[in-house]
C-alpha cells in the first residue's frame, strides 16, 4: 500500500512539474510572439521610410530637373522677344 502511495505522489509532482513547464513554455512564447511582432512591425515603418525618403529624393531631382527646363524656356523666350523687337524696328525703319 505505502508503494501505491509513493507512486501517486510522484506522478502528481511529475504532473505538476510538466504543467510548470508548459506553462513556462506558453510564457515564453508569448513573450516571444509579442517580441516578433515588434521586429517585424519596426522592420515595415523602417521600410515605409525608406520608401518615402527615396519618393522624396525622387521628386527633387524632378524638380530640380524642371526647374532648369524652366529656365531654358524663359531664356528662350527672351531670346524670342528680343528678335521680335528687333523685327518691329527693322519694319518701322522700311
Amino acid at each position: 500500500m505505502s508503494f501505491t502511495g509513493d507512486y501517486f505522489q510522484m506522478t502528481t509532482q511529475t504532473k505538476t512539474n510538466w504543467s510548470v513547464v508548459g506553462m513556462l513554455v506558453a510564457w515564453g512564447l508569448t513573450l516571444a510572439t509579442f517580441i516578433w511582432n515588434a521586429a517585424v512591425n519596426q522592420a515595415q515603418t523602417e521600410s515605409r521610410l525608406n520608401s518615402v525618403e527615396e519618393e522624396i529624393k525622387d521628386l527633387d531631382s524632378r524638380l530640380d530637373t524642371a526647374e532648369a527646363f524652366r529656365m531654358s524656356i524663359r531664356a528662350d523666350l527672351a531670346e524670342i522677344k528680343t528678335d521680335l523687337i528687333w523685327i518691329r524696328r527693322q519694319l518701322d525703319k522700311e
